[in-house]
């Protein structure tokens, strides 16, 4: 089996914000195993791909949760003059794209036309008017 130096597997490892606790509990390997590495000097290559996969899938957790906390922001964000019904007319019509009614509201103010014709396409004219003379302010 090949083997790869104790001091790149650490390095790797810190540069990844992991420590060796975290990993053993990851890759389901004992912690005294992975500490008795250290005194061998070397590290099964295995360990390393565990430790890429493991720093990869963390990164895509932190991704995931920075999309749900897009998602549900909405929550804390209110739109002054709008109805939550309104507010919810807004946010459907961009289903999909995960947008606020307020980040819709501000693209639509400062002049995009794909938010611009995409509103105008799928909201009443008279909430499209009442959009463009509203102010969007954060909890």
């Amino acid at each position: 089996m090949q083997k790869i130096d104790h001091k790149l597997f650490i390095n790797m490892l810190q540069s990844k914000g992991i420590t060796q606790k975290e990993f053993s509990k990851y890759a389901k390997i004992p912690y005294d195993t992975v500490t008795g590495w250290k005194k061998r000097g070397k590290v099964p290559a295995y360990a390393m791909v565990i430790a890429r996969d493991m720093a990869y899938r963390m990164k895509l957790n932190q991704q995931v949760r920075d999309q749900f906390q897009k998602r549900y922001k909405k929550d804390f964000i209110e739109v002054i003059g709008l109805e939550p019904k309104e507010q919810k007319r807004i946010e459907v019509a961009f289903w999909g794209s995960n947008y606020t009614a307020n980040e819709i509201i501000e693209k639509v103010q400062s002049g995009d036309e794909y938010f611009i014709k995409r509103l105008k396409e799928n909201v009443p004219e008279k909430l499209y008017r009442k959009i463009m003379q509203i102010q969007v302010e954060c909890k």
